[in-house]
């Protein structure tokens, strides 16, 4: 059973994360390098890097391309890490890749991390699967990330860079910058989210270095139309009438991104026509990022773990709920940047409840709460999601409104209580 697979898997968290290729390169070379026989999309950047992945995954399979999705980390199981045209691997398949992994990664004297350990499985599963294409997300940073083993990718794509991870990969948006710059490769092209200017000089220094064309996505032709909590509508350039089902303003500019992705590949040859671009778009699906799981009171769920996420989260709540006061839960890693994340969303608070997410890493519960409480907001630490929840959701009372966010670690939890109170 693939339990025993994710066990083996798991068992060298201990190793943590060490950045570095000497050992996904030796792995590769072991199990006959069948990343090179694979053609990748290949994103790096902080935020939006796992809906912009999904809207050009969906874009392509709607394309008629059997199209592979690997992505990080996941919400509810480990399988979701790795797809095929929109459908998990299954247990079995995830033996067979894990089983072959093994073979060559427990002979190596400097045995590989979790990481790499699973990005070699999702290399040999999307081989034996012969998939045209792999849409590929970084785990980490970039130019020392297990997924860059790759040499070649049809498309190297950056979502907005801002602060994150920075005791690995530096602390200005700068040196940020410069690690998910690594993804891009000698000749191939580039395809950008609008980016703060620091990092936007890395990316146009870097492409003309290697020789490589870099397209901006023109966020000037992103022109929103009506949205409900179903979908939501844009035009973008001669594409109009586009409907997708993520909400908020920055799931347009993503999905911007990913058109705009899809036009190079397609200079580059591939077939995708602007109906299938329209398709994948309104097919596109990707939990846990603004969703709107209850309506009395309105609960929403979002992954924004960070501060450029945070202001998203913040626009997106003054957005859809103008003039209301949100109760929220919070649960965030000890290695964020603290304040930045709380600080565009209190002035929105009634009132907050504090949870500890399931991670090593984690802020605890407690502490989170006294540092809510000291700028004057009310805190209640409280043992897991579901009872902070059911207080949330009692604070607020039936036309209030509840928003978990922070860690994606604890969005499987959320959502799984709020489904179940739905069952």
């Amino acid at each position: 059973m693939s339990n025993k697979s994710i066990a083996y898997i798991d068992s060298y968290t201990w190793l943590g994360s060490r950045l570095g290729l000497e050992r996904m390169r030796e792995l590769m070379d072991r199990m006959g390098n069948p990343q090179e026989r694979i053609k990748f999309v290949h994103l790096a950047g902080t935020n939006g890097k796992g809906s912009t992945a999904c809207f050009l995954a969906s874009i392509l399979q709607a394309a008629g391309y059997k199209t592979g999705l690997y992505t990080s980390p996941y919400i509810h199981t480990f399988h979701e890490r790795m797809q095929i045209d929109g459908v998990s691997i299954s247990d079995a398949a995830l033996d067979e890749a894990v089983d072959e992994v093994r073979r060559h990664a427990d002979m190596m004297p400097d045995h590989p991390t979790t990481f790499e350990l699973t990005t070699a499985a999702a290399f040999a599963w999307f081989t034996q699967e012969q998939c045209d294409i792999v849409v590929l997300e970084t785990g980490m940073g970039g130019s020392l990330d297990a997924t860059n083993v790759i040499t070649s990718p049809e498309v190297s794509i950056i979502t907005p860079i801002d602060l994150d991870h920075m005791e690995h990969l530096g602390p200005t948006v700068g040196e940020i910058a410069k690690s998910k710059a690594g993804i891009i490769k000698p000749g191939r092209p580039v395809v950008t989210a609008h980016q703060r200017p620091e990092a936007m000089a890395v990316l146009v220094e870097t492409a003309a270095r290697l020789g490589c064309d870099l397209t901006e996505v023109a966020l000037s032709a992103l022109a929103p139309g009506p949205y409900s909590f179903n979908r939501q509508q844009f035009s973008f350039g001669a594409l109009t009438d586009l409907s997708i089902r993520l909400l908020g303003r920055y799931q347009m500019e993503n999905a911007a991104l990913a058109l705009t992705a899809a036009g190079v590949l397609e200079e580059l040859g591939w077939s995708i026509p602007v109906s299938t671009r329209r398709e994948g778009l309104g097919l596109a699906r990707w939990p846990g990022r603004f969703e709107l799981m209850a309506g009395s009171p309105a609960v929403i769920v979002d992954g924004g773990h960070n501060a450029q996420g945070a202001h998203a989260l913040t626009e997106n709540l003054i957005r859809y709920f103008p003039g209301k006061e949100i109760v929220f839960v919070i649960g965030i890693l000890a290695d964020k940047e603290l304040d930045a994340i709380l600080s565009p969303v209190l002035p929105l608070a009634e009132r907050v409840y504090t949870i500890t997410p399931d991670n090593p890493r984690a802020l605890m519960a407690e502490t989170l709460a006294e540092q809510i409480i000291a700028q004057g907001v009310p805190a209640q630490p409280v043992g897991n999601v579901a009872a902070a929840l059911d207080l949330a959701k009692q604070s607020a009372g039936a036309d209030g409104v509840v928003c978990y966010f922070g860690s994606l670690y604890s969005v499987a939890a959320a959502r799984d209580a709020l489904l179940s109170k739905e069952r």
